[in-house]
């Protein structure tokens, strides 16, 4: 990705997402003038090709913005507005402006396919998605205090008259969600890790810094070593074209996610102590979220049964000839 464009989004994330929007937007659930700054600086377009008005740009040139987003904790739904346009303009109708859409992925029966439903705005839409067919919905908020994690969670109106109606075959909306996910989960995880850094550096306990103990520089080149485990592994399952990514690299993205974020969470909180989990820290800000993602759009179970599946169904001999099988798959075998 051009960096003069991250630079843009980052200068931008930083005037409209920093800790105190984070919080109101938690508490009331309105971010209209987030949705309006966003939208207006095009980067909600990037996906849409530049035939039908946007940036034209492929998902790998996008997954910096979607790292970006979750180091901000954008309490929008930004990179699945991003690729619920790009859908949409695929479909040959005109994406909705100055809106937020989440994305719903049905299971046949209709269910949503994840443990929590997503957390939306107050400007939201839903794309939901059942097989080949999706429709575009407008939502409900629920009530805060039904969330364990204190967020909006939005939930489509199913009886309602669509507003755009379409089928697109071979796109599962599952994989995006989970893919989109663990890519705000690294970004979040590369934040914890710089504040964590920050900490050890300027608090000392018996007359020297904590950055100066063993224990402590041994915890936090874990945490280190699993953040860019994080990364890689999101860059691996945004790897697809035309929409389309492939289960198995999102298998790995999300199980990978999972695994780093429980263990970089811990961490956080050992260096910060007591003062990491008081609500006036901004701590609890990112470990809530990592949490509540953590069981969104599949578990580390989940996704690593996943995976099982496919080895169990493959014909590679080894398991590291499995992965580089895994790895070199193109998108027209995801499932």
């Amino acid at each position: 990705m051009d960096n003069l464009l991250l630079d843009s989004f980052v200068r931008l994330l930083g005037q409209i997402s920093p800790p105190e929007a984070v919080r109101r937007a938690e508490a009331d659930g309105a971010a209209a003038h987030i949705v309006h700054e966003v939208d207006e600086s095009g980067f909600l377009d990037a996906l849409v090709p530049e035939s039908k008005g946007g940036s034209g740009l492929s998902i790998a040139d996008v997954v910096q913005l979607f790292f970006a987003a979750g180091e901000y904790l954008l309490p929008i739904p930004f990179a699945e507005t991003m690729v619920a346009r790009a859908l949409i303009a695929a479909s040959d109708a005109q994406p909705p402006r100055g809106r937020t859409i989440i994305l719903w992925p049905s299971a046949p029966g209709g269910k949503l396919r994840s443990t929590l439903g997503p957390s939306g705005d107050s400007t939201s839409l839903a794309l939901v998605q059942r097989d080949a067919e999706f429709r575009l919905l407008p939502i409900k908020l629920e009530e805060r205090d039904a969330d364990p994690f204190r967020m909006w969670s939005a939930s489509p109106m199913l009886d309602a008259t669509p507003l755009l109606q379409f089928t697109l075959a071979h796109v599962d909306l599952l994989h995006w969600s989970a893919a989109i996910t663990a890519a705000n989960m690294a970004g979040a995880i590369q934040r914890l890790l710089a504040m964590s850094l920050t900490q050890v550096n300027e608090r000392q306990q018996f007359g020297r810094t904590l950055s100066k103990f063993q224990v402590i520089q041994q915890q936090l080149s874990v945490f280190a070593e699993r953040s860019v485990s994080a990364q890689v592994a999101a860059r691996i399952g945004l790897v697809g074209s035309e929409l389309i990514l492939d289960g198995g690299r999102v298998a790995i993205a999300k199980s990978v996610a999972n695994e780093s974020a429980r263990v970089c969470a811990s961490i956080a909180h050992a260096v910060h102590g007591a003062m990491g989990i008081s609500e006036a820290h901004d701590l609890q800000l990112y470990t809530r979220r990592l949490a509540r993602w953590q069981i969104s759009f599949g578990s580390e179970a989940y996704w690593q049964k996943h995976i099982g599946q496919r080895r169990l169904q493959s014909k590679e001999p080894t398991a590291v000839e499995f992965v580089r099988s895994l790895l070199a798959a193109g998108p027209e075998t995801a499932h």
